[in-house]
């Protein structure tokens, strides 16, 4: 949409009060869905989807090998009509269905998945890329027997991967994408996957435009409709909350992003239907860099989870459809549990800094040994929250004498500080249906932002709980690693993410998958 239009409509919206016509949810009132985003996504390829607004937007032109069923955790066929696992956790076997083909005409074969994996652990990585090599820790190789059969070999066992392969970072793309260098397959017009949609306009920071590809027919077995509802996707930027929510009432906009509480009466007054789900992986943490600073002291970071009332922070900055974090992992996560000991005790935090020396200063800010109790928090303002969820913290820090300063920073310079080690704490959170998450991010062997030294009473945990095939016994193994994660404080939960969209009346299909991203072939029906 161009700057002009949306000028237009901030200068209007005001004013507007215009009711849409409550339509049946089994009826489309266009055959174009116009959808308001509240931040731009950072690149068109699925593999470097680094924030939700981005995965929203290339989950519509990329499927996976597998994928996911929201109310069971079960792994379902995709791509891959059947799939198996090695006995030993090393291999997944995935038989490929023989009608696929990419929006450029080509066809899915087991040497595309191959090209696919060989180039995010091979090519030179992006920033971006963190999240899908991850997924592919220990990748060894993936052998093509014949063209519908594609066996993916790991060094060690690996049983989350077939989780991953129903990620939207892992989605496989045509041979002519993965050629590319992982820039150039940040332009839409580069990026051809299997998807219901295509890239037919990206203009970056203001509007995508999808087509739908009418020959599509392999959507997943369960919760989607087989077939495309839009025939056309208009996706734009609209960082402003109430020029977003104002837009559906104005018939600017069919469906939005992220509609915030105070504008919530406003959209129900012209029927508007919220859909919501609960982010799955870690909930938004506190990751401290224990190289350096305060945070490195375990005191201190028992004193900051003490200090902090959570669910005074979802109820001021989020509302409805949000909840505290109570573990580190959130709460639609398999394995999740909630730890009781997580919760807000000033007291607890206040008497253990004074048994540990620092005493509170004249500005109410404690001192020990002449060094401020203060550290910085680097942080990226994509989702709209951050900001006042990391300024109400910052007041109740102080209530115990810490000093927390933020600085908020641009998408990609927030991943390369994250990865640099340039902060004193990081606030963040991933998306991921699977709890291997804590091995990826936290543990010593993963990305390590806190940069710790190995913890034998933890990263033998994380390591082993992704090779224990039988889910019973891997859980219970994720259960005891929530328990010592949240003792030692090395990530401390604050609230969890959930998806949340605003949809006018007659615009059916709109829906978030497991994994907490946008679906728009979802079918309420299917999915029960």
């Amino acid at each position: 949409m161009t700057g002009l239009r949306w000028a237009a409509a901030m200068a209007t919206v005001a004013a507007a009060t215009l009711a849409l016509t409550a339509c049946s949810s089994e009826t489309t009132t266009s055959d174009t869905l116009r959808y308001g985003l509240s931040s731009a996504p950072s690149c068109a390829d699925p593999a470097q989807a680094s924030t939700n607004q981005t995965v929203n937007v290339a989950r519509q032109v990329v499927d996976s090998l597998v994928d996911q069923n929201p109310g069971t955790g079960e792994i379902t066929g995709w791509l891959a009509q059947q799939y198996a696992i090695s006995d030993d956790g090393r291999s997944f076997t995935f038989t490929l269905r023989p009608d696929v083909t990419f929006s450029d005409g080509t066809p899915l074969t087991s040497t595309v998945v191959k090209q696919n994996f060989d180039a995010l652990t091979t090519q030179a990585s992006s920033t971006r890329t963190l999240q899908a090599s991850g997924f592919l820790l220990g990748y060894d190789r993936t052998d093509t027997p014949d063209p519908h059969t594609a066996v993916v070999h790991f060094k060690q066992p690996n049983v989350q991967f077939l989780q991953a392969a129903a990620t939207t970072q892992l989605g496989i793309l045509a041979a002519a994408t993965v050629s590319k260098t992982f820039d150039e397959r940040c332009r839409g017009e580069t990026v051809i996957g299997s998807g219901p949609y295509t890239y037919q306009a990206w203009d970056q920071n203001r509007s995508i435009t999808l087509a739908a590809r009418q020959d599509y027919r392999w959507a997943p077995e369960i919760g989607f409709s087989p077939e495309v509802r839009y025939r056309t996707v208009e996706f734009s930027v609209v960082p402003e909350s109430g020029v977003r929510s104002g837009s559906i009432s104005g018939g600017q906009l069919d469906a939005i992003a992220d509609p915030q509480p105070q504008d919530r009466a406003a959209l129900e007054s012209v029927g508007a239907r919220f859909v919501s789900r609960p982010n799955p992986g870690l909930p938004y943490i506190l990751q401290a860099n224990l190289s350096r600073g305060v945070l490195a002291d375990p005191v201190v970071r028992q004193a900051v989870s003490s200090s902090l009332n959570r669910q005074v922070l979802v109820d001021t900055a989020l509302g409805a459809g949000f909840r505290p974090a109570t573990s580190v992992l959130a709460s639609t996560t398999p394995g999740y549990r909630a730890d009781p000991e997580l919760g807000f005790d000033p007291d607890v935090a206040r008497s253990g800094l004074d048994r540990a020396g620092w005493a509170v200063g004249s500005d109410g800010i404690r001192i020990r040994a002449g060094q401020r109790l203060s550290f910085d928090v680097i942080y990226s303002p994509e989702f709209y929250a951050n900001k006042p969820i990391l300024e109400l913290a910052q007041q109740q820090l102080r209530d115990s004498g810490i000093d927390m300063t933020i600085t908020a920073l641009s998408n990609d310079d927030f991943l390369t500080r994250r990865a640099d080690g340039r902060f004193d704490a990081v606030y963040y959170n991933v998306t991921r249906a699977d709890p291997d998450i804590l091995r990826s991010r936290i543990g010593v062997q993963g990305t390590n932002f806190s940069r710790r030294a190995v913890d034998p009473a933890t990263d033998p945990l994380l390591e082993a709980q992704a090779g224990i095939a039988d889910r019973r016994e891997r859980l219970a193994l994720v259960d005891r690693i929530q328990s010592r994660l949240l003792s030692v404080d090395y990530a401390i939960p604050i609230v969890e993410l959930s998806q949340v969209a605003a949809v006018a009346p007659g615009y059916p299909g709109v829906g978030f998958d497991a994994s907490g991203v946008l679906r728009l072939q979802f079918d309420e029906e299917t999915a029960r």
